[in-house]
């Protein structure tokens, strides 16, 4: 059975975003794409643009210098959506954050992400690791 092409376009993105390639970020998302980030933390909100969406995964990212690691565990997509089942592991100074997270991707008839939204098993110390 062949994968669904929005499969691979979710694992291209993780890939880009575990090595930094966030013009290839910029490339599976839409123009009008929006980043639901929950929570009460200071980077919640949303995120609207792909231009926006980039900057702030590379705030993300430099927050953590870089130091994480998110493991698939699997993938399910159709023509609109994609189901992302992971266990995600960030590092900050002393502080670590590890949980099991789900996150869903809307997508376009393209493929692109029009529409993101995280969730974890862990908000308690996901909130702890941000503040």
């Amino acid at each position: 059975m062949q994968q669904h092409r929005n499969v691979q376009r979710i694992e291209q993105e993780y890939r880009a975003f575990c090595a930094g390639d966030f013009e290839a970020i910029g490339g599976t998302l839409s123009e009008r794409a929006v980043w639901h980030v929950g929570g009460g933390r200071r980077s919640s909100g949303d995120y609207k643009g792909r231009e926006e969406i980039v900057r702030f995964l590379r705030s993300v990212a430099r927050e953590c210098q870089q130091d994480f690691m998110i493991e698939i565990h699997d993938i399910l997509a159709n023509d609109d959506h994609t189901v992302v089942l992971a266990h995600t592991t960030l590092h900050r100074d002393e502080a670590v954050y590890t949980a099991d997270e789900v996150h869903v991707y809307r997508t376009d008839p393209d493929g692109l992400i029009v529409e993101a939204w995280g969730f974890t098993a862990d908000p308690e110390g996901q909130g702890a690791f941000w503040f």
